[in-house]
């Protein structure tokens, strides 16, 4: 498939996931104690958003800014992974949960060494020390050391990636290639020059070309984003079926497996027939 044929093809596929799967704008409901199960959901609605964002930049050439958005979309799926592998206590979910709090700690951490400083005036943020000792006490109630950084640091990409030899491979390919652009790497700016003189190269005599861009990794960008889209799909379908298959009673049965079917197809390491069937047996 070339450019046009395939960002048809997966925009028609994102149609049908949002409508029959994630279900837009039509009511959901997650009983408690499966809030798990409805934040990896989310997650995916998320990867379908930031997929959608990453079509729209390389319809417009905007390849290397792609780039950011297929780094966001190869994060999501990893922690997808990692919480679709969780334990019976849902310690993966916990550890999940404590993120936003684990932040919040950091940055007030950093507030203060701001203030210590003379960047600001500690009457400007009243409520500081209140939220911190807050966030302490919630942390040490949650099992967390606070002398312990370790225990406070957030779930990293490079710690996921050491979960699975696909998502390794992933991270020491594409993943690092996008960081470049994400932070600005030196080598990242090279397309934005443009030769203008011969006895001179771009690097000392050239020409801002804002509507330059690397049309040769636009199809390696756009298999890679549609492919971890896809992959994550067939993975979490698979999680669902076996793990919470009366979540899927309400679904149209026919319209997932042939959602399914698409998605799992792409992907050798998935028996499609067994899937498949197990899918239907456990949506009878």
């Amino acid at each position: 498939m070339e450019k046009e044929e395939k960002l048809s093809f997966i925009k028609r596929f994102i149609e049908e996931v949002s409508t029959h799967f994630l279900k837009e704008e039509s009511p959901m409901i997650i009983q408690e104690d499966y809030e798990n199960v409805r934040d990896i959901i989310l997650l995916y609605a998320k990867q379908t958003n930031l997929l959608n964002g990453l079509l729209v930049l390389l319809e417009n050439n905007y390849t290397e800014e792609s780039y950011i958005l297929l780094r966001s979309q190869i994060n999501n799926y990893m922690l997808i992974e990692y919480l679709c592998h969780d334990d019976s206590s849902k310690s993966r979910y916990k550890e999940f949960i404590m993120q936003p709090l684990k932040s919040d700690y950091k940055f007030l951490k950093d507030l203060k060494k701001a203030i210590d400083k003379g960047w600001y005036r500690d009457s400007e943020f009243p409520d500081r020390i209140n939220k911190l000792n807050n966030i302490k006490r919630e942390l040490r109630r949650n099992g967390y050391d606070l002398n312990n950084t370790r225990t406070l640091s957030p779930i990293t990409v490079a710690s996921l990636a050491k979960e699975d030899k696909l998502q390794f491979g992933i991270y020491i390919s594409l993943y690092r290639q996008a960081s470049k652009y994400e932070h600005s790497d030196p080598t990242s700016l090279e397309v934005y020059r443009t030769q203008i003189l011969e006895e001179y190269s771009s690097s000392v005599v050239f020409k801002m070309d804002l509507s330059k861009s690397n049309t040769e990794d636009e199809l390696k960008i756009l298999d890679m984003a549609s492919n971890t889209y896809f992959l994550t799909l067939s993975h979490l379908l698979q999680y669902l079926t076996q793990n919470y298959p009366h979540l899927l009673e309400t679904y149209d049965k026919a319209k997932l497996i042939e959602i399914t079917a698409n998605a799992v197809i792409r992907h050798s390491s998935i028996n499609k027939v067994e899937f498949i069937e197990s899918l239907i047996n456990r949506t009878e």
